[in-house]
């Protein structure tokens, strides 16, 4: 089609002296502010339930006895937030460019570097987050005396030590298996909240780059 959008907007792209420039140009800048915007506003929205999860950790741990699991739990996750915060806010640092595709390029290798820094984050506050885990189940189980039941129901088998030694091997490996591949499991979680918006992003500078190189 002739006269279609797309044709339109590569013709106006590619001949700056075209009368359709100035709002090819401008098609180019709204559609760059949307996708960053898209992208802004996820995170602004993350950092929000991030809250919520802190003020709900203690009130819901509480009623499993494990108080003070929950609350280190909420710290952890205040810490992340303010890391979050530090992060986003460094956006405003970024080179503006003399145009929306140089800003897109400096917005796309800014958000690589973030994923990155968050990557190395992970691998420490994943299994912390599961060793925080282990200690309120244990402690729900302590305080409905399932051990001792354990004990009297199968007197030959398991004690209390047995059930000890046991809880502690499984909570080691896995923490352990969390430490290896807790990156992995951050990109597959970054890739099931932002994946859309990301792959916007990467099509968006590719259709300007392949445009600007024909």
């Amino acid at each position: 089609m002739e006269n279609s959008i797309e044709s339109i907007w590569k013709k106006g792209f590619l001949h700056e002296t075209s009368l359709v420039a100035p709002k090819i140009n401008d098609l180019y800048n709204q559609k760059s502010k949307h996708v960053v915007d898209r992208v802004k506003r996820m995170f602004r929205i993350n950092q929000i339930v991030i809250v919520m999860m802190s003020v709900l950790m203690p009130a819901i741990h509480y009623f499993v006895d494990a108080l003070w699991q929950g609350i280190t739990a909420s710290g952890l996750m205040l810490i992340t937030l303010w890391y979050n915060d530090r992060i986003i806010r460094s956006i405003k640092t970024l080179d503006q460019g003399a145009t929306s595709f140089d800003y897109l390029q400096a917005f796309d290798r800014w958000l690589n570097d973030v994923l990155l820094k968050a990557e190395r984050i992970v691998r420490i506050s994943y299994p912390l987050y599961m060793l925080i885990a282990f200690s309120t189940i244990g402690s729900a189980w302590n305080k409905q005396g399932l051990p001792l039941k354990l004990q009297q129901r199968f007197p030959h088998f398991l004690s209390i030590d047995t059930i000890s030694v046991v809880a502690l091997i499984v909570a080691g490996l896995t923490t352990l298996l969390m430490v290896l591949f807790s990156a992995r499991i951050y990109r597959w979680e970054v890739r099931l909240m932002y994946g859309r918006v990301f792959d916007k992003l990467k099509d968006t500078i590719a259709e300007m780059e392949k445009l600007r190189h024909e």
